[in-house]
């Protein structure tokens, strides 16, 4: 059935429009029907929508069917009462609806606004949510510029734990290199990010799948220097790639620095089963008397290159291939030593000794010290020790002085037989050395002898019997030997130039300015030197003139006849088989002092030299 208000289908046995109220009224044939369907009704169709006029006040509900005046529903006198217009007593009163228009722009302006609204709400809270910031990072992937903006909201930490999620989910899905350019840039955003560690390794092992081994080993480096050199999944990764890489030196060393940073015994043992033995000695590290000999050697048989007293060379390159005992000497040595096998080396291996030699006692003498009336032997001995010369199985030597010195190898040796003492006061010196070159401690005993000794040798008192020193000028030479050959030369004994002049005795030096006599040098044997001393003597009647102390010749052949100071001495000097000299030395004033030497060939005096040393020219 067609509603005629709002001409939708209805119900045929329907009395009321279920859509807009209206009574519907059935039509007496089909014709009807039709006609309203088609719209070709003789009727005028009704207007929809436009308000009748308002009826009079008094009029109201005789007007609206659906307000009766009483209880039962009877409508108003001018209103027509037909069946189609009644309502049953218990239906619903039909009112009549009034239409009105829909401001469309108005709702579009309101659902616009909410939208807006929405999106805002909406991107607050992606930026405050995690999850948003995920959802922000992954929209704007491909615009490093809007990705930059969104940073620069969300801030660069909350950025970086979205990256991280984003690369966890590109390498699930077989894009790791998207997934390194992305967990790269995370790391510069946060590199102080919690959980850094685990989150390196994961960009590591993306590097190890795509085969970029140099960087994942640059990584590895950085987590067990920088980040965390307690943790051992770096150390074990890093060690895995220079295995494969057939590494072994680097790998080694690897392991010892795990082992040492994490104390995992699981590096240790991957070590040890790679690495060499380290050397072995057969001396234990100490302490040994008079001599130590050590020898080292491979467990396994390797090569053994050591190193003795160097700290500083490197090893195995800068070592010695070790063939044949060490024999240390004394004092504090230290060895390095390491095994050297075709492909590695053992860890380096110190041993370190110290060498010591007995040092013997002080010589003692068998005469005590004081004042004798005549000269007497000195006889001096080893507590326990016997001496025995120059045997070949002595202990000890013994070396000595009489002539004030100290002692040394230069000295006399003593011997069994003993020593005289001379006439005068003598200080005995006396020191004993072993076989290990050990020197004990001074012997010193003083001993005095009545009598009259020897002078010695005196520039103030004994000059040549013809001039003197210092004193005679080139004037009085001339008197006496003419005027002789005259040359110039630098003078080394004096300030200033020589005067040289050659004479057939020998040779006369006076200072270039005065023309002082302050050398002489004569092989006549009719010109007297001092204390009557000439050419042709025999060296006892020289050393019979001066002290003689007795000491014995040293080794060489030398004597100490006495010794004052280093300006005032008497020696004898063995200079070869047939040549000697005998030299005295005299102090004078001003720092001046003279020497005077005779020189010898065969025991027989052939030349005299005296020179003043030290002589101001004014």
């Amino acid at each position: 059935m067609i509603c005629e208000r709002c001409g939708m289908r209805s119900d045929n046995s329907a009395r009321i429009c279920p859509h807009c109220g209206a009574p519907l009224r059935a039509s007496d044939s089909a014709d009807a029907t039709a006609e309203i369907r088609q719209g070709c009704s003789h009727e005028p169709p009704p207007v929809y929508g436009v308000g009748a006029e308002r009826p009079a006040r008094t009029s109201r509900y005789a007007q609206d069917a659906g307000r009766p005046e009483n209880h039962r529903g009877i409508g108003g006198a001018d209103e027509e009462n037909t069946a189609e217009k009644r309502v049953r007593k218990h239906d619903k009163p039909i009112r009549n609806v009034r239409r009105r228009g829909v401001n469309r722009a108005l709702l579009l302006t309101i659902l616009a606004a909410l939208l807006l609204v929405a999106a805002v709400v909406l991107f607050v809270l992606a930026i405050r949510l995690p999850q948003g910031h995920l959802i922000l990072m992954r929209a704007t992937a491909n615009d490093p510029e809007r990705q930059e903006k969104i940073i620069s909201m969300i801030g660069e930490e909350e950025a970086a734990l979205a990256l991280w999620q984003i690369g966890e989910e590109q390498i699930d899905q077989g894009y790791i290199a998207q997934c390194i350019e992305t967990y790269n840039k995370a790391y510069e955003l946060a590199p102080d990010i919690d959980g850094l560690y685990e989150r390196l390794l994961s960009l590591a092992d993306a590097y190890e799948a795509i085969g970029a081994l140099d960087d994942a080993e640059a990584l590895y480096q950085k987590l067990y220097t920088e980040v965390d050199d307690k943790n051992p999944l770096a150390y074990r990764y890093a060690i895995d790639i220079l295995m494969d890489q057939n590494r072994l030196f680097e790998a080694t060393d690897l392991m010892q620095l795990a082992y040492d940073k994490t104390g995992e015994l699981s590096f240790k043992s991957q070590r040890e089963s790679r690495v060499p033995l380290a050397p072995v000695a057969d001396k234990e590290n100490g302490r040994y008397m008079n001599s130590c000999q050590v020898t080292l050697s491979s467990p396994q048989g390797y090569d053994v290159y050591y190193l003795l007293d160097d700290a500083e060379t490197e090893l195995p390159e800068g070592g010695i291939l070790f063939s044949d005992p060490l024999n240390l000497t004394e004092g504090t040595h230290e060895i390095r030593a390491v095994c050297v096998s075709s492909e590695l080396i053992s860890d380096e291996v110190n041993f370190r000794y110290t060498v010591w030699f007995p040092v013997p006692s002080a010589p003692k003498s068998r005469l005590l010290t004081g004042v004798y009336d005549r000269p007497r032997r000195v006889y001096l001995y080893m507590e326990d020790i016997k001496i025995t010369g120059d045997t070949p199985d002595q202990q000890y030597v013994i070396y000595y002085t009489i002539d004030g010195t100290q002692p040394n190898s230069d000295s006399p040796i003593y011997t069994s037989e003993g020593f005289m003492l001379p006439i005068g006061s003598t200080t005995l010196r006396a020191v004993a050395v072993n076989q290990y070159g050990k020197v004990s401690n001074e012997y010193v005993g003083t001993y005095k002898v009545n009598g009259t000794p020897v002078k010695v040798f005196n520039a103030d008192k004994m000059q040549f019997k013809a001039f003197t020193l210092g004193k005679s000028t080139y004037e009085n030479i001339r008197k006496l030997y003419g005027a002789g050959q005259e040359t110039g030369e630098n003078a080394s004994t004096l300030s200033g130039r020589a005067l040289r002049v050659n004479y057939e005795w020998g040779s006369a030096w006076f200072t270039s300015e005065g023309q002082v006599l302050y050398a002489i040098s004569t092989s006549n044997p009719a010109m007297a030197g001092p204390l009557g001393s000439k050419v042709g003597m025999k060296s006892a009647e020289v050393m019979a003139l001066f002290r003689d102390r007795g000491q014995a010749a040293n080794a060489k052949g030398n004597r100490s006849l006495y010794w004052n100071s280093a300006i005032d001495y008497g020696k004898y000097t063995k200079d070869s088989d047939t040549a000697a000299r005998i030299e005295y030395a005299s102090s004078g004033e001003d720092d001046q002092y003279t020497v005077l030497t005779y020189y010898l060939e065969n025991d027989t005096v052939t030349r005299i030299d005296m020179t003043l040393y030290g002589l101001l020219v004014e």
